[in-house]
């Protein structure tokens, strides 16, 4: 009787792993995710007080803009656009500097996910091993996330 699987498809080992959910329980990823929140938190600081200056003008403008003198309106109004921009560009800025900044503290640990996944791939016989987002179905059973959580809380890849 012929079997139902491909003979190249017989000796294939295949594993996935959830990098995003490792990198969130690992106690380095934790760690830098704090570390991401409190910058975060002071910028987002910063950001609030630039809001509250900007919707102070807003008011002012809409409450008292009918009693200015025009060259007082516009110079209010001039001062609004500018915060305005200046509260984009800083949000921007804001939103790069998060991205590098998490870029920087991710980079080691998922280097060391790497080291970790190829020595499992290697010893255990794994043909491959994929991210899990790029899986649409696949037991449990070959699923290598807490492995890898308890290989790097161990120590390995270093």
């Amino acid at each position: 009787m012929a079997s139902a699987v491909p003979a190249a498809a017989q000796g294939v080992k295949l594993g996935f792993v959830d990098i995003q959910k490792a990198l969130m329980t690992v106690n380095e990823g934790k760690s830098a995710k704090s570390k991401l929140e409190k910058i975060a938190k002071s910028k987002q600081a910063e950001l609030d007080k630039m809001q509250d200056d900007i919707k102070r003008l807003a008011t002012e403008l809409q409450e008292q803009g009918a009693v200015m003198r025009d060259e007082t309106k516009r110079q209010k109004a001039q001062e609004y656009q500018k915060r305005l921009m200046e509260l984009q560009d800083y949000y921007l800025n804001n939103q790069k500097t998060l991205a590098e900044e998490e870029a920087k503290l991710t980079r080691p640990i998922l280097e060391r996910f790497e080291k970790i996944l190829k020595k499992i791939g290697k010893d255990e016989g794994y043909t491959m091993i994929m991210e899990k987002a790029a899986v649409v179905y696949a037991s449990s059973a070959t699923d290598l996330t807490d492995r890898l959580i308890a290989d790097f809380n161990g120590g390995a890849g270093k």
